[in-house]
């Protein structure tokens, strides 16, 4: 029976390169991959190191991911899966289902900072990737704008949320230090930089109320651009 034989060779070579123990299925390589990204930074990704960290020959990974291309999207995938749409109640004020997704997207991309470049460069590609982009686009259909400006204003606050993230991801989270807030007014004198001294104390503040203010500045503009349009 040489299908049987066929498929008996097929078999033993595939346990060859995965290495013994249980074989490798898919959600587990893109767990493994993002888990390593978080860790080490996209720099550490390769289908080498991710076989090692897998105890599995690199080779293995490809049964599951075709190409480092399908790897990364499906990484989007993970971190994109990972924001929380149960917060959206479609009973609420559209400003505050607007703000809640802002929230919850922005908590699932600082648990995966490292992985924010992948997102931008390659963007959600998969019905689970974007099913949040889905949720936004359609509260703000809800509230009146048009599809084309809907897709405009869903893509602005996603990008103002990815800017906050990055600027966190790129260094402290955590408002300046006392010592760091004085070494600030030495190099810029409030005769000069009036304005920058008002605000000091709010420096540093991407998560707190200078995050709700911006999201919310940016849903009260998109808001008043439906009711124009109506």
């Amino acid at each position: 029976m040489p299908t049987i034989n066929k498929t008996v060779r097929s078999m033993r070579r595939r346990k060859r390169r995965e290495g013994p123990g249980i074989p490798l299925q898919r959600g587990q390589i893109v767990r493994t991959a993002l888990a390593l990204v978080d860790r080490e930074g996209l720099k550490a990704l390769s289908m080498r190191r991710l076989g090692a960290e897998l105890g599995a020959d690199p080779m293995a990974v490809y049964y599951h991911i075709p190409n480092k291309q399908a790897l990364l999207d499906a990484i989007v995938e993970a971190v994109m899966a990972g924001i929380d749409l149960s917060v959206d109640n479609p009973a609420d004020p559209p400003e505050e289902r607007i703000l809640r997704a802002a929230h919850a997207y922005r908590d699932a991309m600082l648990a995966h900072g490292n992985a924010l470049p992948i997102v931008l460069a390659h963007g959600p590609a998969t019905p689970a990737a974007l099913r949040p982009v889905e949720l936004l686009t359609g509260i703000l259909r809800d509230a009146g704008l048009p599809p084309d400006e809907a897709w405009a204003g869903m893509n602005t606050i996603a990008a103002a949320v990815r800017g906050v993230v990055g600027m966190i991801a790129s260094g402290p989270a955590q408002r300046p230090s006392p010592e760091q807030l004085e070494a600030l007014a030495r190099n810029f004198p409030p005769g000069e930089f009036p304005h920058l001294h008002e605000a000091m104390g709010y420096l540093g503040d991407s998560l707190g109320r200078g995050f709700d203010f911006g999201i919310r500045a940016l849903a009260r503009g998109l808001l008043a651009e439906a009711r124009g349009a109506k």
